[in-house]
């Protein structure tokens, strides 16, 4: 039987293709079928599929009339004949041994999903190591009920819990398609999310790990670089679908709280895109524990330090040193890793979270790399009423 079936949407992504295809190809686990679905490519992206199926039995290939990614994830879905599933973008390319690392997490417990990181490459050949979320390790049973409160919203950071990135897991068959199948079709706006987060309410065991073996390509054609004026149209997609599919579940998990905080992060976009408006909800940033001109080091980068970030980039009341968050952002290459706070000149730490024992984890953790206590502050933040910045 096939063990993994390794879908990759395709529109006209001909100049990365080749890169993608070939690092599928040579994985070092071999129980694998690739399907390519070409969505009614232009720019010759079809040939190359049909050219690499040509070189390799395990390739399939399905052309159709164009009609979106989250069709395509559906038909390619329905013609794998693997026991878990896997995701990969064409303009993308993985790591040769990401899938005999995923699928070893899976033969240990028999993980419904197993999910890891991502490496995102930048058109200059930068690299950043992304986990962007909060939740790690081994859920099932009662734990995921801790899981599924947190995975699209974590509370306690204002972070991801669960980042719904398709293309960094392997989901059983079985599990994903009923999601492929019941996703609004309409859908082209937070896709990998309406098909990731309902399979999560099915899941009886999952697993995130740490890991960037998964490379992502961010260029200038990416959703958040470029004016889309029907934005809101696909917001709206979105947002009614995935209220349909989380409401059964409201009372026991918050979900509908947890829809709202993540799809104004959409609305944040459109603001900016269309009417060059910021809407933000902020948060006092604590001026009396750091001295005015002076160095820092911010940690903390979801609503609380983005809040904090603006505000100093806006005062110039201090001189933010570096800004590191142990979770990652998809958002610009910024934001670094706690590991290399040592090597930078501050005064001060400043922590951006709104939980006292979160901050408390963080000022261990910090403890831990030589840093000293005294050289950290936090102080509970005060929000500020939702202004237009």
């Amino acid at each position: 039987m096939t063990k993994v079936s390794v879908i990759v949407p395709i529109y006209n992504t001909k100049r990365y293709l080749y890169k993608c295809i070939d690092s599928i190809i040579n994985q070092t686990f071999k129980e694998l079928e690739i399907i390519l679905v070409d969505d009614g490519s232009t720019d010759g992206s079809s040939e190359v599929c049909d050219e690499y199926a040509g070189k390799d039995e395990r390739i399939k290939v399905i052309h159709q009339e164009n009609k979106g990614l989250v069709y395509s994830r559906y038909i390619g879905v329905s013609n794998a004949a693997g026991e878990y599933i896997g995701f990969v973008d064409s303009d993308d390319w993985i790591a040769h041994d990401m899938y005999a690392i995923l699928m070893s997490e899976v033969d240990k417990k028999q993980y419904d999903i197993v999910s890891m990181g991502y490496t995102a490459v930048y058109s200059d050949g930068r690299k950043d190591e992304f986990d962007d979320a909060t939740l790690f390790g081994d859920y099932r049973g009662k734990e995921l009920d801790g899981f599924r409160s947190n995975m699209m919203c974590d509370i306690s950071t204002g972070r991801r819990g669960a980042h719904p990135a398709l293309w960094s897991k392997v989901i059983r068959r079985s599990l994903l398609m009923d999601a492929v199948a019941a996703a609004d079709k309409r859908i082209t706006l937070g896709e990998d999310a309406a098909i990731f987060y309902p399979c999560c309410l099915k899941a009886e065991s999952i697993y995130i790990m740490r890991g960037y073996k998964y490379y992502y390509r961010i260029h200038s054609d990416s959703m958040c670089r470029s004016v889309d004026i029907g934005i809101f149209q696909k917001i709206y997609y979105f947002k009614q679908y995935m209220q349909t599919v989380l409401e059964e579940y409201d009372d026991t998990y918050n979900l509908l709280k947890q829809l709202k905080v993540y799809t104004w992060s959409f609305i944040e976009i459109g603001l900016e895109q269309i009417y060059t408006l910021r809407a933000c909800g902020a948060y006092r940033f604590p001026y009396e524990l750091v001295e005015k001109g002076s160095s820092i080091i911010l940690y903390g980068a979801g609503n609380v330090g983005r809040s904090y970030y603006r505000q100093i980039q806006e005062n110039s009341y201090c001189d933010i040193a570096a800004w590191a968050d142990k979770c990652g952002d998809t958002k610009g290459s910024m934001i670094m890793l706690p590991n290399k706070i040592p090597e930078y000149d501050y005064s001060k730490i400043v922590l951006a979270v709104a939980n006292e024992k979160v901050a408390n984890v963080i000022i261990k953790e910090l403890h831990e790399l030589g840093i000293s206590k005294n050289k950290i502050v936090w102080s509970i933040p005060q929000a500020i009423p939702l202004q237009i910045l």
